[in-house]
C-alpha cells in the first residue's frame, strides 16, 4: 500500500511538444535541458529556479535524439542521437559528431535510434539503442568512456532502455528496460566503475510500464511509469512509499533540480494510437513540483569530460 499519494500544483506546467524525455537540471549555471525525441530537439532553460516555467530555447540535433548529459563544460552536452554521439556546443550552436555505431545501428535488419541512458559516477556516457517500433529486443546498452575512446557494447537484447541510476553507496546499477515492463538492478564497484553483469536481477516489475527515474541521497528511485499518469518512489527495499498523480496519462522522466536539489522537474509525452481521447490530458508537458518539505533531497548529475 501507498503510504503517501500527492497531487500536482496544476501552476506549474508547460504542454508542449509530442515526446518529451531527458529532463536534466545542471546547478552550476542554474539551467534545466530536456528533450523531444521525434523532433530531434534539445531545450534549453535558463534560470529554471528563479523564473516560472515557459517554453523554452531548443536546438536541433539530429532526426531524432534520446538522451542528453552535462559535460565538464557548462555549455556543452554530451547527446545520443539515431546514429551515434554527439556533442552540441550551445554557445556556438554547433553539433560535433563524436561517434558512430558500428553498422549504421542497424540489427536484423531493423534500423535503431538512441533512447534513454546516463553520465556515470566515473565521468562515462551510458547510452542504450532500440527498435522504434517498440516491438523487438533488438537494441543494446553501449559506453563511451571518454572522447577519444571506442563505444564498448555492454550487453544486447535490449528492448526500451531507460532509467540508468547508480547508488555507489549500496554499491548496485538500476537499469530499466520498459518493455519488459521490469527494472533490473547490477553489482557495480564504484572504485574501478565496473559494472557485473552476471550479477543481474529483475527487481521492480508488475507496476505499470516503468519509464525515465532518478535517484535521491538515500537510495529512493523515483520513477515515471508511463501509461498510470503518475511518479512512484521506490525505497532500497523496492517498495512503493510515495506517489505523486498528474494531468498527463504518459510519464516519461524525471530529475532533481535546483540548487539544493529540493525540486523534482517530471516530463511526459502526448496520448499514443492505443489511448483513449482525453480532453483532460496535458500530453506531453514539464512539471515542476517542490519536494523539500517532505525532507526529500536528490543528487547532482554526473559530468561527461570534454
Amino acid at each position: 500500500m501507498v503510504e503517501q499519494s500527492f497531487a500536482v500544483n496544476l501552476s506549474h506546467i508547460i504542454p508542449h511538444g509530442k515526446l518529451l524525455e531527458g529532463i536534466t537540471y545542471d546547478e552550476r549555471t542554474d539551467t534545466l535541458y530536456y528533450i523531444d525525441i521525434p523532433a530531434g530537439s534539445v531545450f534549453v532553460s535558463p534560470n529554471a529556479a528563479n523564473t516560472p516555467l515557459g517554453v523554452p530555447n531548443s536546438y536541433v540535433v539530429s532526426a531524432s535524439v534520446g538522451v542528453i548529459g552535462l559535460t565538464s563544460d557548462p555549455n556543452k552536452l554530451i547527446c545520443g542521437v539515431e546514429d551515434g554521439v554527439s556533442i552540441l556546443d550551445l554557445a556556438m550552436g554547433e553539433v560535433e559528431n563524436v561517434k558512430a555505431f558500428p553498422n549504421g545501428n542497424i540489427a536484423e535488419g531493423t534500423q535503431l535510434r538512441s533512447n534513454d541512458g546516463s553520465v556515470g559516477p566515473d565521468g562515462s556516457f551510458w547510452v542504450g539503442t532500440m527498435d522504434d517500433t517498440e516491438e523487438k529486443s533488438l537494441g543494446s546498452m553501449w559506453l563511451l568512456k571518454n572522447k577519444d575512446s571506442e563505444l564498448k557494447e555492454l550487453w544486447s537484447g535490449a528492448g526500451i532502455p531507460n532509467g540508468i541510476n547508480w547508488d555507489s553507496s549500496r554499491k548496485i546499477v538500476y537499469w530499466t528496460d520498459s518493455l519488459k515492463e521490469t527494472i533490473y538492478k547490477y553489482n557495480y564497484d564504484p572504485e574501478t566503475a565496473e559494472i557485473d553483469l552476471d550479477s543481474k536481477e529483475s527487481w521492480f516489475s508488475g507496476v505499470s510500464t516503468p519509464d525515465g527515474s532518478c535517484i535521491d541521497k538515500d537510495g529512493n528511485l523515483y520513477v515515471a511509469l508511463w501509461g498510470s499518469n503518475k511518479v512512484v518512489r521506490v525505497t532500497p527495499e523496492c517498495k512503493i512509499d510515495m506517489e505523486w498523480k498528474f494531468p498527463s496519462k504518459n510519464m516519461t522522466c524525471c530529475a532533481f533540480g535546483d540548487k539544493d536539489f529540493k525540486t523534482l522537474y517530471v516530463t511526459s509525452a502526448d496520448l499514443g494510437e492505443g489511448d483513449e481521447p482525453d480532453a483532460n490530458d496535458n500530453g506531453a508537458a514539464v512539471y515542476r513540483i517542490e519536494l523539500g518539505d517532505l525532507n526529500i533531497q536528490g543528487v547532482p548529475k554526473n559530468k561527461f569530460i570534454v
